[in-house]
C-alpha cells in the first residue's frame, strides 16, 4: 500500500508508463467480440422481438454488447476467440430461428436501404465505447499491459483511441458528402462560413480542454506527460485538427481529400526524418517552454490532420455507393468459363465491402512498409502509425458491413415468413372494417424485421461528445476516490459495468427526450 496519496500517484504514473504494446494482430483480435456482439444482439433481437419491451431491449444490448467487450479487456483476455465463437454460434441459431418459417432467397432478394448507413453508426459509437471502457480500465492491474498506451514505438489497443476518433469523425463530415462539382460559393465567402462554423466548434473543445488541464493541475491528478504533453491533452487535439481541415478546405476541393491527406503525411514524415523532430519529440529533453513541454500534441497534429482527409476520402466513397441506390437495387454478372455460364447479382453494400476490404488490404501493406521504414508511433501520428488505423478502421467497416448483408438477408426471410399471416389479417379486417386493427396490423408488420441500428449506438452517436466527457468525468471520481491498483480483479470488473451502465444509460436518457448536448 502506497503511504500517500503523492507516492500513489507517482506509482499510478509509473503504472501506465513504459510500455511496448503487442502484435497488431492481437490488437484487430481484441476488437472483434464488438463486432460479433453487434451481430449476436440484433439476432436476439429479432427473435424476441414480440416479447421485450423497449428498455429490456437496452438492457439486453448493454448485456451483450458493453459486457463482453469489457470482459475480453480483462479477465478473458486471453480467451477471446473462444467468446468469438460462442457469439458466432449463437447468433447462427439465432439466424435459423428467424428463417426456418421463411422462403429460400438469393441475394438477388436483398433490398438497400436508404438514410443512414447503420455499419458508419456501429463503428462510430463501438469506438466511444471501447475508448471509454480503456481509459478507466487501464488504471487496474486487470487490463493487460499489452494493451496500454506504447511509450515509443508500436501497437496497443489504446494507441487506437484518438486515430479512430478522428477517423470515425472524417467518415461523417460533411466533406464526406458534398458531391458538387463546382462550389456554391466564392472563396472568401467559403471561407468565412468555414471558420464560423469551425468556432462554433473549437470554442467547446478549447473549453473542454482547458477545464480539463485545471482539473488535472488542481486536483493533482495523475497523467501520463508522453501521451500529449504536460498542458495538452485529446480535447485539444480535436479543436486544432479541425481549425486546420477547415481552413484546408476552404482552399482544396473535397474531392481532392485522398491527395491532400496523402500529401500532408508525405510532407510530415519528411520533415520529421530530416529537420530532427523526430528525436526531439522521442528523447527525455527538458520541458521548459511551452512548445517542449507539449511537444507530443503538437508535432502529431499534421498527422491527425492528414489523417482526417484520408477519412473523409472513405467517407466519400461510402456515401457515393449509395448515392445511386433509390434507382439500382441490384446488379449482375455474368462470366463464362469453359463452356459454362455463372451468373451472380449484387447490391451496393457488397459492392462496398469488396472496395473496403481492398483498401483495407493495401493499408496493410501501406504500414508494413512504413514500420520496416521509421516504425509506428502514435507520439509522432507519423504515416506508419495513420496507416496502421487506416487498416484498422477498414477492417472493422468491412465486417461491420458484412454483418449488415447478414442482417440484409435475414430481414427479407423474416418479413415474407410474417407478410403470409398479415394478408389473412388483412383480409379479415377488411370483413370487419375494423380502423384500429388496421392500426395494430401496420405495427405488426413493423416489427417484423430485425433492426440493424441498436439504441444504444443510437444514443452514444446523438451525443458522442457529451458521453465521452461524462465517461472522463466518472473516470476521474474513481481515481479520486479509490486505489484502482490495489482492487481486485472481481471488484475491478463490476466497478467498470457500473461505470459504463452510467455513462450509456445516462447517454440513453438524453436520446429518448431527444436533449441535444451541443459541447
Amino acid at each position: 500500500m502506497a503511504s500517500s496519496k503523492e507516492q500513489y500517484r507517482l506509482e499510478q504514473e509509473a503504472f501506465v508508463s513504459n510500455h511496448g504494446g503487442t502484435t497488431p494482430q492481437e490488437v484487430i483480435f481484441t476488437l472483434l467480440p464488438n463486432v460479433c456482439g453487434i451481430l449476436l444482439t440484433t439476432t436476439t433481437l429479432g427473435v424476441l422481438r414480440k416479447y421485450t419491451h423497449k428498455n429490456v431491449k437496452v438492457v439486453i444490448e448493454f448485456v451483450l454488447i458493453v459486457i463482453p467487450t469489457i470482459l475480453c479487456c480483462t479477465i478473458l483476455s486471453e480467451h477471446i476467440g473462444t467468446v468469438c465463437i460462442v457469439m458466432i454460434s449463437i447468433s447462427a441459431l439465432n439466424i435459423m430461428l428467424l428463417g426456418s418459417k421463411g422462403t429460400y432467397l438469393s441475394n438477388s432478394d436483398m433490398r438497400p436501404v436508404t438514410g443512414k448507413r447503420p455499419f458508419v453508426t456501429n463503428f462510430r459509437a463501438l469506438t466511444n465505447i471501447i475508448t471509454a471502457i480503456c481509459i478507466l480500465a487501464v488504471d487496474f492491474r486487470v487490463f493487460p499491459r499489452k494493451f496500454a498506451k506504447t511509450e515509443v514505438f508500436g501497437y496497443s489497443l489504446m494507441d487506437t483511441g484518438v486515430g479512430l476518433f478522428i477517423l470515425a469523425n472524417a467518415l461523417v463530415a460533411p466533406e464526406a458528402r458534398d458531391f458538387c462539382i463546382y462550389r456554391q460559393a466564392g472563396f472568401q465567402e467559403t471561407l468565412m462560413k468555414n471558420i464560423k462554423n469551425c468556432f462554433r466548434g473549437c470554442v467547446p473543445l478549447l473549453v473542454l480542454g482547458f477545464g480539463r488541464f485545471m482539473a488535472v493541475e488542481y486536483t493533482g491528478y495523475q497523467k501520463h506527460v508522453t501521451e500529449y504533453g504536460i498542458h495538452w491533452n485529446f480535447f485539444l487535439t480535436l479543436a486544432v485538427v479541425k481549425l486546420f481541415t477547415s481552413m484546408i478546405t476552404s482552399t482544396i476541393s473535397s474531392k481532392y481529400s485522398l491527395f491532400s491527406g496523402a500529401w500532408i503525411l508525405g510532407m510530415h514524415e519528411y520533415i520529421m526524418s530530416t529537420k530532427g523532430l523526430k528525436t526531439w519529440v522521442l528523447r527525455d529533453g527538458p520541458r521548459i517552454d511551452f512548445f517542449s513541454a507539449n511537444r507530443e500534441g503538437l508535432v502529431s497534429v499534421p498527422g491527425y490532420v492528414g489523417l482526417y482527409f484520408i477519412g473523409v476520402a472513405v467517407g466519400r466513397l461510402i456515401h457515393s455507393t449509395y448515392q445511386n441506390s433509390h434507382t439500382k437495387l441490384n446488379m449482375n454478372i455474368s462470366v463464362k468459363l469453359y463452356g459454362l455460364e455463372f451468373e451472380a447479382s449484387y447490391n451496393e453494400s457488397m459492392l462496398l465491402c469488396i472496395k473496403l476490404s481492398l483498401i483495407s488490404a493495401q493499408a496493410c501493406i501501406a504500414t508494413l512498409l512504413c514500420d520496416s521504414y521509421s516504425k509506428v508511433s502514435r507520439r509522432l501520428a507519423n504515416a506508419g502509425y495513420c496507416m496502421w488505423i487506416l487498416t484498422l478502421t477498414t477492417t472493422l467497416l468491412t465486417l461491420l458491413l458484412l454483418v449488415e448483408v447478414v442482417l440484409d438477408i435475414t430481414n427479407y426471410a423474416a418479413s415474407e415468413s410474417c407478410n403470409e399471416n398479415k394478408t389473412k389479417k388483412l383480409s379479415k379486417n377488411l370483413r370487419l372494417n375494423l380502423k384500429k386493427n388496421f392500426e395494430s396490423d401496420r405495427k405488426e408488420n413493423e416489427e417484423c424485421v430485425v433492426k440493424r441500428s441498436l439504441e444504444i449506438c443510437d444514443a452514444v452517436n446523438y451525443n458522442g461528445l457529451f458521453f465521452f466527457l461524462l465517461s472522463n468525468i466518472v473516470t476521474g471520481l474513481v481515481n479520486t476516490s479509490i486505489y484502482t491498483l490495489y482492487a481486485k480483479q472481481l471488484v475491478a470488473v463490476v466497478i467498470l459495468i457500473i461505470y459504463m451502465a452510467i455513462s450509456i444509460f445516462s447517454t440513453l436518457i438524453l436520446y429518448r427526450l431527444q436533449i441535444p448536448v451541443k459541447l
